[in-house]
């Protein structure tokens, strides 16, 4: 058949980030790569548009497509009727929750207008969809090292991309949409996956093991405050850093670069507004 599926446990899931590269392993070859999220709707020819999307950037072959899709709450039998204009991911903040420990969070910018003659240029990916030629699983393996983290691998996987050689596109647009399934639907939680293998119901353990595991993800972007080598090695946490220079960066351009690029200053805690993304200039 078409489809080659996975199946495990849910005590064996460990989070979000492995679940996407236990799927990246189900690769057969093919061309193309799509990574969403699920409870998904899907307009008429979504995969050839975004294959000929994709072709329409100006780095083609070594391009990426990505957006958060748009939401919807009646389900349609998977089907959108409506394709909308894109929207850019342009925008990004160091979140202030406790739980996610000034980790960057990528979010929207302007839109498309609609009379766009190609896709252009966004800084970051969006780990709920993107889409590319499949030969950036071989660039940009993922991360094996991520079990029970929910936040951060935005930005890492944005940043392992860039210095890699690949470039970000937003599409022009929309050919999916997304179910968000807010806390008020009363669905199960990640988190309440992980208390119960653990025997530790509720959030707070599952915020332990991903206050932990985050530091990865630190020690990559560049927090020195509190996540080099160094460090984390003084405070016993080096096990974190397994493997990392193998899912690390690329060498075709460095990470400084990108941060410099993507107007973020990570020893400030900021991100300044990406003129170039919000304008569209950049092919």
């Amino acid at each position: 058949g078409q489809v080659r599926v996975l199946y495990l446990h849910e005590n064996e899931s460990l989070g979000p980030a492995m679940a996407r590269y236990y799927a990246s392993k189900l690769w057969g070859g093919e061309t193309y790569f799509a990574q969403t999220d699920s409870h998904l709707e899907f307009y008429k020819d979504w995969d050839e548009l975004y294959t000929n999307e994709l072709k329409a950037t100006k780095a083609y072959p070594k391009s990426v497509l990505s957006s958060y899709p748009p939401g919807f709450n009646e389900e349609n039998g998977g089907i959108l009727e409506k394709a909308t204009n894109g929207a850019r991911l342009c925008t990004c903040e160091f979140s202030s929750s406790d739980v996610e420990a000034k980790i960057i969070r990528i979010n929207t910018g302007v839109g498309y207008h609609g009379e766009e003659e190609r896709p252009t240029q966004i800084p970051f990916i969006a780990a709920g969809f993107f889409f590319a030629s499949a030969e950036f699983l071989v660039d940009v393996p993922f991360d094996p090292y991520m079990p029970w983290c929910f936040m951060g691998e935005e930005i890492m996987l944005s940043m392992r991309a860039w210095t890699s050689g690949w470039t970000i596109y937003a599409p022009r647009k929309n050919w999916i949409a997304h179910q968000y399934r807010p806390g008020r639907m009363g669905l199960p939680k990640f988190w309440g996956s992980v208390g119960r293998l653990f025997g530790k119901p509720g959030p707070g353990f599952s915020n332990q093991l991903q206050l932990k595991m985050i530091k990865r993800v630190k020690y990559l972007v560049g927090y020195k405050d509190c996540c080099t080598r160094e460090k984390l090695k003084e405070e016993g946490s080096e096990l974190v850093l397994q493997e990392v220079d193998h899912y690390g960066f690329g060498n075709v351009r460095t990470p400084e670069e990108y941060l410099e690029w993507a107007q973020i200053d990570v020893d400030n805690k900021k991100c300044r507004r990406i003129e170039w993304c919000n304008t569209g200039s950049l092919e």
